[in-house]
This record gives C-alpha cells, sequence and structure tokens, in this order.
C-alpha cells in the first residue's frame, strides 16, 4: 500500500453524499472481515517451525544462565539476611555520628544490596541480551523487510513537528525496528522522554513511537488527534496553534478523541467512519492509557502510552522454544505492524477521490 497524497480536493461534497453509504456499508458487522496482509502470511505453524531453528541454541544459553542465576540466588540470600542487621546497625551508627552535617553520607546497606542484587540477576540480563543481540534481529526478517537495532532510535527531528510530542530535555529508546510494511516505511521504538523539574526529573511519555512514511505527496494541512483526559493529551491541546476543532460526525469517537486540523476538508478524508473505529479499537487494545497521532507533512505519527515494556524474552525460567510465548511474540509484534491495516490511512474510495479532484 503507498499511501498517497493527492491535490487538493475541489469540493468536499463526495463525502457528504448518500453515494458514499454503500462504501461504509460492507464494513460494519459479519461481513466485516480483514483482507490477508503481510503479517499473515505465515501461519502460526509456519512461524512456529521458522523460529525454533534460531531459538534452539538460545535454550543452551538459558539453561545455563538460570543455572548460574539458582545458584547465585542461594548465595545471595543468605548473605542479604546476615549484612542487613549489620550494615544496618552501622547505618544508624554513622546517622548519629554525623547529626547536623549537611555533608554526612550514610546509605551502606542500600548500596550493598544493590550490589549483591545487581550480581544475583546479572545471568538474567546475559540472556535478554543473548535474546535481542541474536534472535529478534532473524525473527524480525519473518515479518517482511525489518531491521532490528537495540540501540536505534527516531529520529526527533522527525518526531518534533507532529506537534505531540512532550516538552523533554531527554530522548531514550530501545528496540528499534525499520523496514517496509505494504509499501509504506516504519520505524517502531520503544522511547522514553524525560523532563528535569528543579532537582529531580520526571517522565513525561513512556511507550511505542510509531512513524509511518511513504508517498510522493505531503499532506495539504495538519491534524492531530489526542485522547481526552490525559496528561499528554492535555499537554498537547494546549501547545496546538493554528489548528481548528475539526467537525465530526461520530459522537462516541469524539468523547474519546479531541480531533484538531488546518483542512477541515483533508481531516474530514482522513479520519473517515472506518479509521474512527479503527483508532476506538487501537485505544481499547491498549487499556486506554494514551493514543495520540498526527498527520502532518509525509508523515503519520503514533504515540502509545503503555506501561508493558514490550520485545522482552519470555522469563528465564521458561523454555525458550516454548510455543505459547513464541506466538506471543508473533501477536505482539503483528499488533504494531496491524496499526498500518487499521488505520490505513487512507480508504480506497478516498484514494480514488484524491486521483480524480
Amino acid at each position: 500500500m503507498t499511501i498517497e497524497f493527492g491535490k487538493r480536493r475541489r469540493s468536499p461534497v463526495p463525502q457528504k453524499g448518500p453515494q458514499r453509504e454503500p462504501q461504509r456499508e460492507p464494513q460494519k458487522g459479519p461481513q466485516r472481515k480483514p483482507q490477508k496482509t503481510e503479517t499473515s502470511r505465515l501461519s502460526q505453524a509456519e512461524f512456529i517451525a521458522r523460529c525454533r531453528p534460531k531459538l534452539a541454541a538460545l535454550e543452551a544459553v538459558r539453561m545455563a544462565k538460570l543455572a548460574a542465576f539458582g545458584r547465585r540466588k542461594k548465595i545471595a540470600i543468605p548473605v542479604a539476611a546476615v549484612l542487613t542487621p549489620l550494615l544496618g546497625g552501622f547505618d544508624y551508627f554513622l546517622f548519629m555520628l554525623q547529626r547536623g552535617n549537611d555533608d554526612g553520607v550514610v546509605g551502606l546497606t542500600a548500596l550493598a544490596l544493590g550490589g549483591l542484587w545487581m550480581w544475583t540477576t546479572s545471568p538474567k540480563r546475559a540472556y535478554t541480551k543473548a535474546y535481542k543481540g541474536k534472535i529478534l534481529p532473524e525473527i524480525a526478517q519473518l515479518f517482511g523487510d525489518f531491521i532490528y537495532d537495540i540501540k536505534g532510535k527516531i529520529p526527533m527531528k522527525t518526531m518534533k513537528p507532529s506537534g505531540i510530542v512532550p516538552s523533554h530535555t531527554r530522548y531514550s529508546s530501545e528496540d528499534h525496528f525499520t523496514g517496509q510494511y505494504k509499501g509504506v516505511s516504519i520505524e517502531v521504538s520503544e522511547i522514553k522522554l524525560r523532563r528535569k523539574s528543579g532537582k529531580s526529573t520526571v517522565t513525561v511519555f513512556n511507550g511505542l513511537a510509531v512513524l509511518l512514511s511513504g508517498g510522493t505527496r505531503p499532506f495539504h494541512g495538519h491534524t492531530v488527534i489526542v485522547k481526552d483526559k490525559t496528561k499528554i493529551g492535555e499537554w498537547a491541546k494546549s501547545k496546538i496553534t493554528g489548528l481548528k476543532r475539526a467537525r465530526l460526525v461520530d459522537l462516541e469517537f469524539e468523547r474519546l478523541f479531541d480531533v484538531f486540523t488546518t483542512d477541515q476538508t483533508e481531516a474530514r478524508y482522513l479520519i473517515d467512519p472506518v479509521i474512527m473505529e479503527n483508532l476506538k479499537t487501537l485505544e481499547s487494545d491498549y487499556k486506554g492509557d494514551s493514543l495520540t497521532a498526527s498527520f502532518y507533512n509525509d508523515h503519520v505519527l503514533i504515540l502509545i502510552a503503555s506501561k508493558t515494556n514490550h520485545f522482552e524474552p519470555a522469563k528465564i525460567d521458561i523454555a525458550a522454544t516454548s510455543e505459547t510465548e513464541l506466538l506471543a511474540m508473533q501477536a505482539e509484534f503483528g499488533k504494531i505492524l496491524s496499526i498500518v491495516d487499521q488505520l490505513s490511512l487512507l480508504t480506497a474510495e478516498n484514494k480514488r477521490l484524491y486521483r480524480e479532484a
């Protein structure tokens, strides 16, 4: 699917008349079946069969790291039981000794137990590193032309013009995927945005960023979709300038989202009833944390606030070749790609109207 951004329509009439009703009706009820997409070209059985050889070597690593973790835990528990009262008492003694001294230092208990915890859980982190370094890049290719980079980032200079990125002073990212899906360039990454506030630093966004790019022409206007009653939503609405509230027809959609645009006609084509329904589904799928989207230049940026840490291996005590975990991985990555399917960006009818305009 190529995103086509055509010339400005001469009139918004085509979307208002009854002639569009036959186009919407088949999308409702039991007749509405998803088209077969690139994510579904491998059945569950085929996906498992392709993954298992790649994960066989990882299973050996998992077993070794699980054994090391068990040994360290047996050592760490009694050591912690002995150190806690001893260092706690010593910390109390230092505290009493340094009362009134602003430069006093205490906290040996926390320091020692923190170091002990890091040593004990080191095998688990090594397992995660092996999974992300050797397995994720190969599994990503099963979904098409995708490249995985654990340290990659979506360029902030590309996201900032969207108008939905919260003000921040620190930008970190992990699990960065880039590739092509149905003719659309996609970047997916887990990102965290933090802002320094006085002596402390607060997280202003934590979740998934999805950047879609493609087509030969940019959007004529700038359209922003903001979920109501969220911190990022309130921030985005307060920062939107030059955009007016879009006039839509779906009252349920307007209850969940606010839509602002510089081009009322283009906004109605982009946020048509099918896409409205798909956005409501996405909002529900991600448990209503927050979903904010922006159509700008030749990009679509979607920010999905989520407390879930995506693209991680199963727990170390679960077999790397577990069928359940493999299918969960397929569903997780498939859900990210399905954003393209669900939003569709432009329906076939809208694309036809753009070409004829």
